[in-house]
């Protein structure tokens, strides 16, 4: 059965959180939300991962044209290079942002690019029944005791309400 949605492009402060965690949800977000793209730049950007590494995850890895990282180099207002890459490459191809980043969210909001919250992603699986609650449960807790600095408490807490809401 193929992806239910657009293409997702995941940023790296996403794909570090997952990579430190389980980086095979987002295989399972790949197989069932919309195919999950990477940029080359984003995976060397990540040290704790590598193109192969995303790829047995299921994870597609996706150069940048020439012309896409001329542009990234044209420094954006808040934005760093491998971020207006992302907003780029998502926009470009017509991707959902897989993102927790509030600078880059902004920048995609007024390029028209959709965005994820990183733990959002777990949910939209529960609600696909791609993923079970449990596991869910563990993956956002995970993200949370690993990233406790952007991952609040309040952020859990949400994540905790709407997991228990869907039917």
């Amino acid at each position: 059965m193929p992806p239910a949605g657009p293409p997702i492009l995941v940023d790296a402060n996403v794909l570090i959180d997952y990579v430190k965690v389980d980086l095979r949800v987002l295989g399972l977000a790949s197989a069932s939300l919309g195919e999950v793209r990477v940029a080359t730049e984003i995976v060397a950007e990540v040290q704790e991962t590598d193109a192969t590494a995303c790829e047995r995850a299921g994870l597609v890895v996706v150069a940048a044209t020439t012309e896409q990282l001329v542009a990234a180099g044209r420094r954006r207002p808040g934005l760093s290079f491998e971020d207006h890459l992302c907003l780029l490459l998502a926009r470009d191809a017509g991707c959902r942002c897989l993102t927790n980043d509030r600078a880059l969210r902004a920048a995609c909001a007024a390029e028209g690019v959709p965005c994820i919250w990183g733990l959002e992603v777990l949910l939209d699986l529960v609600r696909a029944n791609a993923l079970d609650r449990a596991r869910a449960a563990r993956v956002a807790a995970g993200i949370r005791a690993t990233n406790p600095l952007h991952i609040t408490g309040g952020i859990l807490e949400e994540f905790w309400r709407k997991l228990a809401a869907i039917p």
